[in-house]
């Protein structure tokens, strides 16, 4: 996915397109696209009211807490995994002071 506008398509349907193509190039699955189709939601600019519509009314929770699987199709194992590892980087950032970490 990017940011630039696409300005050749071959459909009537320019993101979907866009979605197949990074499906194939990157070799994505069901439960990829879901995940990246469920980042996109929670990264646009749409209104409160319409992500929940998409994602779930604790979509804004973190981890699988903010994962209502019945509607992203995003198994909550992947999400806790996403969650876990993002805090643990954020640790890791905090924890540098110059390429020392104090353990």
């Amino acid at each position: 996915m990017s940011t630039v506008p696409v300005y050749i398509c071959v459909t009537q349907e320019p993101l979907m397109e866009e979605y197949s193509i990074a499906a194939q190039v990157w070799k994505l699955n069901a439960v990829d696209m879901c995940e990246l189709a469920k980042n996109s939601v929670l990264m646009s600019s749409f209104e409160d009211c319409v992500k929940q519509h998409w994602l779930g009314v604790n979509y804004n929770e973190e981890g699988p807490a903010g994962n209502d699987i019945t509607r992203t199709n995003v198994p909550n194992i992947r999400v806790a995994y996403r969650h876990e590892t993002l805090v643990e980087e954020l640790k890791n950032i905090l924890q540098w002071d110059g390429g020392t970490t104090d353990d």
